[in-house]
């Protein structure tokens, strides 16, 4: 695909980010750059944090005003000065096209979300546990105001969708799609220790897993994440993006919690195939997400995208394994994969698509809520608990998180794990056990109103 081509218009994309983190400030940092993508509005928690964003990604500060208000906000806009805010309520009605929804916070996400569509605004979502609550809903709420609301190319999800729908257009056949998770485990074979995310933990029995006998490459998996057992093999984001990529595409896991195998690249395609085929997986077009183990020198896979696909013409794809691509021993299976995702530096891409040619980087008429995000306990929790949402990567102590069939709230569904925040259990749950909707008692707020139209809108699919 030739991109200038692509996105031949004389029109420049009027962008606002929605929370200037990583994701929003490279978006406002990479527009500088480009003909095609303006974004000149920065919204955050504060009008001085959006205002140190766009600082940050090059803007002077004499060209940026601070507004707190429409009217502010509108003579900002036309004296073509950037503009920084600590309220989308200031800049909604600028005649910007589309909102860059990143501030990674559930409720907020759903508010700015819905505000955006509602005012005649694309949006793209970066907030993945808002659209892991109401992805759906807030997919065909967009399509009937003639809008669309979309994940973003720079966030797994997005890529991830974007080379399942290229392998099904070229008729691969699909067994495995997924990512790996978001930090490596490097192996240091003289210490004998694994590092993980800055931390080192020690690994004797790597010595013996460290390759997987030709046979038994599935029981030698099962071993590793055995011996591996004090590093957490998954995570709440990784499972998050997951059920947002289900949702989109169809695809499901082969299991709740996912089988989370520590692999080295090239054994993915021969423990990610189905047990027939010496691999793990009960069936095909299954998603899921894999530990990537490394040596220091070696590549990394960065928490990349990958599609495992059947080999169905042996000496094709024997031409391509001698070229390097990666075949499963047997044969049988080859993984294509993109080793990257670059955050808000790529996510201009799917922008300039969205507004020019009308095209989303993720689900279409076709989305629905196939499942659900859920949360199963890890110890038993009294009645009166109250969960509360922690760190970068918005965990709940105490929860497992574990992807399940979606079911409406009322109708004995399990909550869904964004809805937890804040929520105070009104029973004892059991040790692991699955966090029900009917045990807990939830705040009014924007993101349970919209889930629950998600649930009257599909309750027939349900």
């Amino acid at each position: 695909m030739n991109y200038l081509q692509h996105f031949d218009s004389y029109d420049v994309v009027e962008v606002c980010v929605a929370g200037a983190g990583d994701f929003g400030t490279g978006i406002l940092r990479q527009s500088s750059d480009m003909k095609a993508l303006s974004a000149r509005v920065a919204v955050d928690i504060s009008a001085d944090a959006a205002h140190q964003a766009l600082v940050r990604s090059g803007v002077p500060n004499s060209r940026i005003m601070v507004c707190h208000s429409p009217n502010d906000a509108e003579k900002a806009w036309d004296s073509g000065y950037f503009i920084a805010s600590g309220s989308l309520d200031a800049v909604i009605d600028l005649p910007f096209h589309i909102l860059v929804e990143s501030t990674g916070i559930p409720e907020v996400g759903a508010r700015h979300a819905y505000d955006a569509i509602m005012a005649g605004k694309h949006v793209g979502i970066a907030t993945k546990e808002t659209e892991s609550v109401v992805g759906p809903y807030l997919t065909h709420l967009a399509r009937s105001k003639g809008r669309i609301f979309t994940p973003l190319d720079g966030d797994q999800p997005s890529l991830l969708v974007g080379l399942v729908t290229w392998a099904k257009t070229l008729g691969f056949e699909i067994i495995a799609a997924g990512k790996s998770s978001e930090y490596d485990f490097v192996w240091d074979a003289r210490a004998r220790q694994i590092e993980c995310n800055g931390s080192r933990y020690p690994a004797p029995a790597m010595d013996e897993l460290w390759s997987l006998p030709e046979g038994a490459e599935s029981d030698s998996v099962m071993d590793r994440s055995t011996s591996l057992a004090s590093i957490p093999l998954i995570s709440v984001p990784d499972l998050c993006e997951m059920t947002n990529v289900a949702n989109a595409t169809g695809l499901l896991p082969d299991r709740p919690d996912f089988h989370a195998a520590v692999l080295r690249i090239p054994e993915v395609p021969t423990v990610l195939d189905t047990v027939g085929n010496g691999g793990l997986l009960e069936g095909c077009e299954r998603l899921e997400v894999f530990n990537c183990l490394r040596q220091p020198d070696e590549v990394s896979f960065a928490g990349g995208v990958f599609v495992v696909v059947r080999c169905k013409d042996a000496e094709a794809w024997e031409l391509l394994r001698g070229k390097g691509h990666i075949l499963s021993r047997s044969g049988q299976s080859a993984m294509i994969y993109l080793p990257r995702h670059l955050l808000g530096l790529e996510a201009p891409i799917s922008l300039l698509d969205i507004v020019i040619n009308g095209l989303s980087s993720g689900g279409d008429e076709a989305t629905a809520p196939r499942v659900d995000l859920v949360a199963r306990s890890s110890c038993a929790l009294a009645a009166g608990h109250t969960f509360e949402m922690r760190g970068h990567h918005r965990h709940i102590e105490g929860l497992r998180p574990e992807v399940h069939s979606a079911q409406p709230l009322d109708r004995g569904g399990a909550a869904p794990f964004y809805l937890l925040p804040g929520a105070r259990l009104t029973r004892a749950v059991a040790a692991h056990e699955v966090i029900p909707f009917s045990a807990l008692e939830v705040a009014d707020s924007m993101l349970l109103r919209l889930r629950r139209e998600q649930d009257r809108m599909f309750q027939r699919e349900m």
